[in-house]
């Protein structure tokens, strides 16, 4: 998948963190939250929050209600959430986000949909306090 491919800087290693891939198929509807160290695809639904994963990828007509950290972050469907990624967020055309988005560099395919704020930070500032800082500005209007 290109979308995946387009990382900027070092390589990342293989490892145990880039080993594992899951995907909660479009015929899957699950309520719960998820903790990964690898990437996750969604084509179902999803009612919970996903924590510590590498990449997630919403797909096209996949729908999500919760929050996303994670590294990278990629939306073709719909998420009511906010969305914390340390590296990128790309949005597709198809996308839709309700809930605020923070990250260090993000682009919005023409037609994607933003219902809340971008934050962003510098590229390089990935201080645990100011993650922790932009967390509390996008749930302070809330």
């Amino acid at each position: 998948m290109s979308l995946l491919a387009r990382r900027s800087g070092p390589a990342t290693p293989p490892g145990p963190a880039s080993s594992g891939y899951s995907l909660l198929d479009a015929q899957l509807a699950m309520s719960g939250d998820l903790e990964t160290a690898g990437s996750l695809r969604i084509d179902g639904t999803l009612e919970g929050t996903i924590r510590r994963a590498d990449t997630v990828v919403l797909g096209v007509g996949a729908t999500m209600s919760g929050d996303v950290y994670a590294r990278e972050v990629v939306i073709g469907g719909s998420i009511t959430g906010n969305i914390h990624a340390t590296e990128r967020v790309e949005l597709q055309a198809t996308a839709i986000v309700t809930g605020d988005v923070l990250t260090q560099t993000i682009l919005v395919q023409e037609g994607g949909v933003v219902n809340g704020r971008v934050l962003m930070r510098p590229p390089g500032e990935a201080d645990p306090l100011n993650s922790q800082h932009m967390s509390d500005l996008a749930s302070s209007d809330r």
